[in-house]
C-alpha cells in the first residue's frame, strides 16, 4: 500500500515538473466591438490597453471598424 501511495506521489510530482516546462498559450485576438469610425475604435483599444489589455487592433470591415484585444 505505501508502495503504491509513493509512486502515485511521484508520479504527480513528475506530472507537475512537465506542466510547469511546457509554454504558455497565448491568448488569442478577442472580438469586443463595432465602431462607426477607426477614431473610435482606436480610442477605445488605447482605453483597454491603459486598463491592463495586451494590445488592441482595428480591422476594416464594409459596415464600420472591429476592435479586436489580446
Amino acid at each position: 500500500m505505501r508502495v503504491r501511495t509513493a509512486l502515485a506521489g511521484a508520479g504527480i510530482a513528475v506530472l507537475a515538473v512537465v506542466g510547469l516546462g511546457l509554454p504558455a498559450q497565448a491568448a488569442d485576438w478577442v472580438s469586443y466591438g463595432h465602431f462607426p469610425t477607426k477614431k473610435k475604435c482606436v480610442d477605445a483599444g488605447q482605453q483597454y490597453v491603459r486598463e491592463n489589455f495586451n494590445a488592441y487592433k482595428c480591422t476594416e470591415y464594409p459596415d464600420g471598424w472591429i476592435l479586436w484585444l489580446k
